[in-house]
């Protein structure tokens, strides 16, 4: 074979390679699977705390139901996003929409399997329960948030802080009062998180009639009570350690925490 029909194969293989990691990159970012990660961190960081030994099909559940929900939210939403989110909207857009639905019903299959397998009916009830709920936000919860002052941020935080106790319920471990702090905690970061995306689409969800936190008290009022929320939630880890029903090397997460009392 000539040098020149190598460097071409070369970089043609190049070529392939980029634009499927470019690609494979997108859909990361873009497809709901931070997200999901991110469930995983909190189921892990739960079976640190309380020593529980966590398993791949428990793994795999989570993150099958956060990745659902939420790439099944931005689409959904993708033209609702294009002023605040116009990258991720593009994306969601120019996708192939039978694809898109064919991985949805893909992980409902997929999370449905690995209960009937790896588990039973009542957590397969629970798991559920939160995918339907997270599925129906957009298409029937939304609507409330036009009516009841800071619904969104509650709502999900809600879904989120759930995971502790399906976690518990999951492995046969009764739900304490370790839970519940811990739960309260996973609620509170999100309810932060929440603020901090709304803050960027203040106006546009004035414009929309939505009331989540940011749009009704405005910028320099949200990123107050952001700050005042991180203190009680470093108060809520502080007192769970102090109190013993959570072991000291919880403080750690206070210290990863401690910046976030410093946004401005």
């Amino acid at each position: 074979m000539s040098k020149g029909c190598t460097l071409f194969r070369d970089s043609t293989n190049n070529l392939n390679f980029h634009d499927i990691t470019k690609a494979l990159w997108k859909d990361f970012i873009y497809g709901g699977h931070i997200f999901a990660f991110g469930a995983i961190c909190v189921a892990i960081m739960a079976s640190i705390i309380f020593a529980i030994p966590i398993t791949w099909d428990f793994m795999l559940i989570i993150y099958l139901i956060f990745y659902t929900i939420y790439v099944y939210d931005y689409f959904t939403g993708a033209e609702e996003d294009k002023n605040n989110y116009s990258s991720r909207s593009e994306y969601l857009q120019n996708n192939d929409e039978k694809m898109l639905l064919a991985t949805i019903y893909g992980s409902i299959v997929a999370i449905a399997f690995t209960y009937l397998i790896y588990s039973d009916i009542k957590n397969m009830f629970i798991g559920f329960g939160i995918l339907v709920l997270g599925l129906m936000y957009h298409s029937h919860f939304k609507s409330i948030t036009k009516k009841l002052p800071a619904f969104k941020n509650l709502f999900v935080s809600l879904v989120w802080g759930l995971l502790i106790f399906t976690m518990f319920v999951y492995y046969g471990y009764q739900i304490d009062i370790s839970a519940m702090v811990i739960s309260a905690f996973v609620f509170l970061r999100m309810v932060g998180i929440q603020i901090m995306f709304d803050i960027r689409d203040i106006e546009g969800d004035r414009i929309k009639g939505l009331l989540p936190i940011p749009a009704i008290f405005g910028h320099d009022k949200s990123i107050s009570l952001l700050k005042m929320l991180n203190i009680v939630t470093l108060i809520l880890l502080a007192v769970g350690v102090y109190m013993k029903i959570l072991p000291i090397f919880v403080l750690m997460i206070m210290l990863v925490m401690a910046y976030s009392v410093m946004y401005k």
